[in-house]
This record gives C-alpha cells, structure tokens and sequence, in this order.
C-alpha cells in the first residue's frame, strides 16, 4: 500500500469519502444545468487528496473497484437530495472501470439512480495507452444510457486526437484555456474543438471561470457551459424537494451515439463509397508517401494508422518514416504480420497471416481539421512481377473515422505487453 504522509498506508476501499458538487451553469444567463461529482475524504482520518486515492488504487491493482465506489457515492448523494432528473450530473470516471462490471451490492442503488441524467467524464491521463480500451469504455458508457465527456481538452494534445473518434457529448475546455493568454496552440485548439461541435452537436463546456473576464473569453471560444468559482465551489448539493433554486435542462444531441462500425477491416468500411480503382504497388507507394508527408504538419493532435500487405511488408524507409510520425503525432501504429524491428517508436501491432487484413493495405490519418484514407486489397500480381490492388482514397471524414475505429479496437493495452 501506498504509505500516507502520516506513515500510514492509504486503502482507497476503506478511507472514508463523500462527494462533493459544484455547479455547471449555462453561459447566456447563468442558469443551473448539472452539477460535477467530485471525490473527497472525510471522517476524522487525515485528509487525502483524490490524486493519491487513485495513485493507491492504481498500484494495488483495484483502480475499478474504487472508481465503482467513488461513482456510487456520487450517485448516492445525488438521490438523497432529490436530484431532478432534468439537471445533469457529471461524474469522472477511469476507462479501464467502465469495462468491468459494477459491484452487485450497488446494484439497487444504481437502480433507483437510473432516471438521472448521468455524464460520464473520461479523465485517464494516458488517453493513447488503450485507446481500444477507451473505446470500449465509451460502448459500456453508452449502454448503460449514460453521456460521454472528455474532460480536459488542451492540457494534453491527444485529448484533441479523441474527440472525433469517441464522439463526445460535451467537451470540456481545460482551465488554462480560458485562463491563460491567447496563443496560436489556443487558437489551433478551439479551431478543432469548434469544427467537432459543429459537426455533432457537442456542448463546449469551459472550466476554471473565476472572473467575469474569464466567462467572456469562454464564450470568444464557442463555449455555451461553464464551470468555476464564479458560480459555486464544490459543495453540498441543496434538498432539491424544498429549494427554488432555478434549474434548466442540458439540451443534449440525442443524435450523438458511439461509432460502431460492422467491418472487420477498413476494406469493408469503404463498401458505400462505390466502385474501386486499380493500381499497381508503385502508384500506392507515391500515394501513400504523400499522405504520409501531409501527416507529419497536422500537428501532435493527429493520429496515423498504417497496415501493410503481406506482399510489401516494412522497409527501413518507411520504418523511418513511422517513426519520425510517432514523435510527432498522438498515435502512430502499424499491423503487420511481421513483428517489428526492435529499434523503433511507433506502436506495432501483430496481425495473423491468414487474417483478412493481412491482405490489406491502408493508411488512415485522422487530424482534427482533416482526415484521409488509402485503402486498398491485393488482387494478384502484373505481368512485370508487381502486386496489383484495388484500392479507394477518400476524404469523407465518417468513413476514414469508421476505418481508423475498427484498427484501434485492435490495438493491446500498452501496459500489459
């Protein structure tokens, strides 16, 4: 066990907690939308922070059993005081515990918390470390009824990288957006974010408003929620059967739903986008080549999924090529059927040689503001001895994000290989 300041070890299943909430506002007149359950001790023990709550969970391997109980214990308060089904109530909560099942003793609870409107926020730091995993945590979030929230968007670039593919409910702005000064990453940063709810219908949510200035510059940046101490510390919920509080709806996008695609391979993906077009490899090679050039200035944001056909396989080239992306993207990955040389950078993925994608040949790039596929299947060989693909290149954003989801569901957790 992780030792407390005290000398005594933290048990993240038997410190006292409670929750406490503060208030998430509508930006145009202030008015109550939901509330963000948040962790904290309490009892006569010493204080201890949520971080190191969660860091003591982590090293005793039961990060899903404590998330289960800090989300319980949000819900819990939330049904004692008679939360209105219409005010949202946000919650964090850990990927990795959404995959697992609830405790069955909480299941009563969670029974008769099922008709509040529950936001889920995705707060796992190492956002690119499992990003199957989150897609999943996304599907079992879903499921349950729940929204989705990325928490944080700015503090982390791969944040940004997320958005798109876990198609969030509301996007929550990192406080330093809003309270720092404006620069051209800002700028990049609410361009992406903008572009996402136009596009969805997200809510832009801006933390860390603590001055009339700050609120102005959330609403500059397309923010329409807002959340700080200029509206409420985090605190006691009110008895929602006695108070007057005014209250509003989150109106939510009910269109919003996780993308689950039915392929198996990104080939099956490009099916509605019609006919085929025929080339040989040396055609690929310069197209591939050029998407490739066109990822390396999109920014940290970006993410590049790349298979290779049993036919062309990895050449120190374009080995190089992975791995001058990896340092520069979010997430670059390559399948391959082969295993990877040791020296390298980007993520590598085993595909089975008897795999239907291991015919295939595909280079999925998924940037905030532009997004592009080559995918292509091996037809045989030409006369001059060199391997013939139909192949598809499209820009239609649904179909390259579809692509790019059905290979992140196949991408191992990082932590355990």
């Amino acid at each position: 066990m992780r030792p407390h300041s005290t000398g005594v070890p933290i048990s993240p299943m038997s410190v006292p907690i409670t929750s406490a909430y503060q208030p998430i506002v509508a930006l145009d007149d202030r008015s109550v939308v939901g509330y963000e359950a948040l962790v904290r001790t309490c009892g006569e023990g010493p204080p201890t922070t949520p971080t190191d709550l969660l860091r003591a969970a982590r090293e005793q391997s039961i990060t899903a059993e404590f998330d289960w109980r800090c989300r319980a214990t949000a819900l819990q308060g939330a049904v004692e005081a008679r939360y209105p089904d219409r005010l949202a109530l946000f919650v964090n909560a850990e990927p990795t515990a959404l995959d697992v099942p609830p405790p069955p003793d909480c299941l009563p609870m969670f029974a008769e918390a099922s008709a509040l409107s529950i936001v889920v926020e995705i707060t796992e730091r190492d956002l690119m470390g499992d990003p199957a995993g989150l897609l999943r945590a996304a599907e079992h979030a879903r499921n349950l009824g729940w929204r989705v929230a990325i928490d944080d968007v700015g503090a982390d670039s791969t944040s940004l990288a997320l958005i798109p593919l876990l198609r969030p409910d509301v996007i929550k702005l990192d406080m330093t957006i809003v309270q720092g000064r404006s620069t051209d990453e800002t700028a990049a940063i609410v361009a992406a974010v903008t572009a996402e709810a136009e596009c969805t219908g997200a809510l832009v949510l801006a933390e860390g408003i603590e001055t009339d200035r700050h609120e102005g510059y959330a609403r500059d940046m397309g923010a329409v929620l807002g959340q700080g101490y200029l509206y409420g510390q985090p605190g006691s919920l009110p008895d929602f059967g006695v108070a007057s509080q005014p209250v509003r709806s989150l109106e939510l996008n009910a269109t919003v739903t996780v993308r689950a695609p039915l392929a198996v391979t990104p080939y099956g993906v490009t099916q509605p986008l019609g006919a085929t077009r025929h080339a040989d490899s040396t055609l690929l090679d310069a197209i591939e080549n050029s998407l490739l050039r066109g990822a390396c200035g999109t920014g940290s944001s970006t993410v590049v999924l790349a298979t290779l056909d049993t036919s062309t396989g990895l050449t120190p080239a374009r080995a190089a090529i992975y791995d001058e992306l990896a340092a520069c993207t979010a997430l670059t990955a390559v399948f391959d059927t082969h295993p990877a040389p040791m020296e390298h950078s980007f993520r590598a993925v085993l595909v089975g040689a008897d795999e239907p994608l291991a015919i295939e040949r595909c280079v999925v790039v998924v940037a905030p503001m532009s997004s592009a596929a080559l995918i292509a299947v091996e037809r045989g060989v030409g006369d001059d001895g060199r391997p013939k693909y139909d192949y598809r290149l499209t820009y239609d954003r649904h179909v390259v994000l579809d692509a790019a989801t059905v290979l992140l569901r196949r991408i191992p957790d990082r932590s355990v290989i």
